[in-house]
């Protein structure tokens, strides 16, 4: 990693440890917060993905499932805009999935790492604390403040993980020629 993205993801970091502070004073105005910010981050993302795929990856191998991907994005951030007025059910219901998704994807990664002989046991532990959050989560599914509560708490463990990784020493290898 180098020295702009450490910066970039530690400006990151700071601003999602900000935003999680924020929604846990405010727990109210949670939902509908959510939902803008979300649909923003979606919708940028995905303009920003298709002007790469514009750019670079139309010549690369796999270059479509890039433009699939920005376009998919792209849908789900007008989609979440244009239904933040709805219901809180729909971003409880968008943290959901997103639990479901982050934790399985944590554990088959740690389940990866662990054959390969790499660290596995950090990303295996927030796989199931991931999946812890998810039951809380759906436990509590008719109570909005307690949803905040749960998208705060994996916002909160997802700015410290991108903190640790901004601190880790990256390894260098050098190849011999």
């Amino acid at each position: 990693m180098g020295k702009l993205a450490r910066i970039k993801d530690l400006i990151i970091s700071i601003f999602m440890i900000v935003f999680a502070f924020v929604l846990l004073i405010w727990p109210q105005y949670g939902p509908p917060v959510i939902m803008v910010i979300f649909g923003i981050a979606l919708l940028f993302y995905g303009i920003y993905s298709l002007l790469f795929f514009c750019t670079r990856a139309v010549h690369m191998v796999g270059g479509k499932s890039v433009f699939y991907k920005s376009v998919l994005l792209m849908d789900l951030g007008v989609f979440m805009l244009s239904s933040f007025k709805g219901s809180e059910r729909l971003v409880m219901l968008y943290l959901l999935i997103l639990l479901a998704a982050s934790g399985a994807i944590d554990i088959v990664r740690a389940l990866e790492f662990r054959k390969q002989g790499a660290g596995w046991v950090l990303r295996a532990i927030a796989g199931v604390v991931t999946i812890l959050l998810l039951i809380v989560g759906f436990i509590y599914r008719k109570d909005p403040t307690t949803m905040v509560y749960v998208f705060c708490i994996g916002l909160l463990y997802s700015a410290a993980t991108r903190i640790v990784a901004v601190f880790r020493k990256t390894a260098v290898v050098y190849i011999p020629q």
